[in-house]
């Protein structure tokens, strides 16, 4: 039956309230759940530790004195007022040739933290960064409705990966990892859009993937392939009016390094790489040989898996199949899956850092609620309540960090794991430890290496199948 004009308008503006009231309801949930990540202290001594304290000292440098210099808050102590480590706060830069002393990070996240901070210090800048968080997974909400077309799973799973443990504990944490993945979501809906690309989709995308790389610059690569993907799908004065913008804000981006850290990256004035060249910092952080375990320790590993914390995750990998044999637009979602689980693999110093597990992957973690919904959808009734049962199991995890966190039972960059909740522990010699290898680590990671061949083969084949019988079957020609 066709419908009229009419009839398609009012369905339209129908199905656009719902989502906007799906939206609104998913965001107001998880602001509420996120505000108990508050107030869980990072170590026994302060209540921010690891990057925290450096990205608001150059906020709180700005604010005080207009530069990055952050000699003034050294001599007076003035990070006291967001670190309260009894010792002072150490140095984790070397003074440059000028004598500015200058934090080894991007200042895209100080310059962001700079409304929450000035209201109201390190809370503000949480709640702040709890709002963006929360913004965040909605949008993955909106993504995976749009490249689903599954509008119910997809809300209830975004919901899901957003209660899960790394986002609850970042959603607060002071990193960029979750404004980045917020800028990469707010690309992808641009990239994604049905319609020919225009010229203010243009302007708009320029925008996101300038905040993308100034939050860091482990960001550009994610930032290059949407670039990449908008240039082959938009129109000619859409992809001129990137370039322009793009080669433009990428040499003030240069220019803007080069002059503040004599380097291409921050990284230089730590006091761990103090004098090195670029070409010296990339080849101290790249290795392969010795990291090759992480492509799945990231996941499994015993203390610092995504998926120890949240086994839901685990099921999103047979669904990066699905997205291989999807459309463009799925196999977008799965190269900036994969190119941030190389580059936390093969780049990133360590996936076992100060700070709570996961976070190497938490730009992209937003994007698993996708491969999640197709294997929802696709895999039957089995797979489904598989993944209503993990679901429950994830979240009942987040809920007990949180008591364990708040109780003062653990620290979220020194001790998570050691938390009481009994099923987190019962289940602890499932997963390989990969601070040492032995023979139970070897056995463990061949298991777990096994259950994914066949996850995936097993996924692949159901489709396949599916296909073929769909294809034969005479009601669908």
């Amino acid at each position: 039956m066709r419908l009229e004009p009419d009839t398609r308008a009012i369905l339209v503006r129908v199905k656009e309230k719902e989502l906007l009231l799906g939206a609104a309801a998913l965001f107001i949930l998880l602001s509420v759940a996120y505000s108990f990540s508050i107030d869980i202290r990072a170590s026994r001594g302060a209540s921010i530790t690891g990057d925290e304290p450096f990205y608001l000292l150059t906020t709180q440098s700005l604010l005080q004195d207009g530069d990055l210099d952050l000699i003034n808050q050294y001599d007076n102590r003035s990070y006291e007022s967001f670190f309260d480590h009894p010792d002072g706060l150490w140095r984790q830069s070397t003074p440059s040739a000028n004598g500015r002393l200058l934090s080894p990070h991007n200042p895209g996240l100080s310059v962001l933290l700079i409304p929450g901070f000035s209201l109201g210090g390190l809370p503000g800048a949480q709640v702040q960064l709890m709002l963006i968080a929360a913004v965040t997974m909605t949008l993955a909400f909106v993504l995976a409705d749009r490249l689903t077309n599954r509008r119910g799973i997809s809300w209830a799973l975004a919901l899901a990966v957003g209660l899960s443990a790394t986002p609850f504990i970042y959603s607060t944490e002071v990193y960029p990892e979750f404004p980045a993945a917020l800028a990469l979501l707010a690309c992808l809906l641009v990239a994604t859009r049905k319609d020919r690309l225009s010229v203010t989709d243009g302007l708009w995308m320029f925008v996101g993937l300038s905040a993308l790389c100034w939050l860091g610059v482990k960001y550009v690569p994610l930032a290059l392939l949407v670039a990449a993907y908008f240039l082959y799908k938009a129109n000619g004065q859409a992809r001129g009016a990137l370039l322009v913008l793009g080669g433009a804000s990428g040499a003030v981006f240069i220019w803007f390094h080069l002059a503040t850290f004599d380097s291409l990256t921050p990284y230089n004035v730590n006091v761990v790489y103090a004098g090195l060249s670029s070409v010296e910092l990339v080849d101290h952080h790249v290795a392969f040989g010795d990291r090759f375990y992480r492509l799945w320790g990231l996941f499994v590993d015993q203390r610092f898996g995504a998926g120890r914390w949240a086994p839901l995750l685990l099921v999103a990998i047979p669904g990066l199949s699905l997205l291989v044999l999807g459309n463009a637009r799925l196999r977008l979602t799965l190269g900036l899956i994969a190119l941030q689980v190389a580059i936390a693999t093969f780049v990133a110093i360590t996936m076992m850092g100060w700070w709570f597990p996961g976070r190497t992957l938490l730009t992209v973690l937003p994007l698993f609620v996708v491969p999640l919904v197709l294997m929802a959808v696709r895999m039957g009734q089995w797979v489904r309540w598989g993944m209503g049962v993990l679901t429950v199991y994830s979240v009942a995890v987040t809920a007990g960090l949180a008591y364990a966190g708040h109780a003062r039972e653990i620290t979220i960059a020194v001790d998570p794991f050691d938390m009481g909740f009994l099923p987190f522990r019962a289940l602890s010699h499932v997963f390989p430890n990969y601070t040492h290898w032995d023979g139970e680590t070897w056995t463990l990671t061949i298991l777990w290496l096994v259950v994914a061949a066949v996850a995936v083969s097993g996924t692949v084949l159901r489709l396949l199948i599916k296909s073929r019988t769909e294809d034969r079957d005479p009601a669908r020609v």
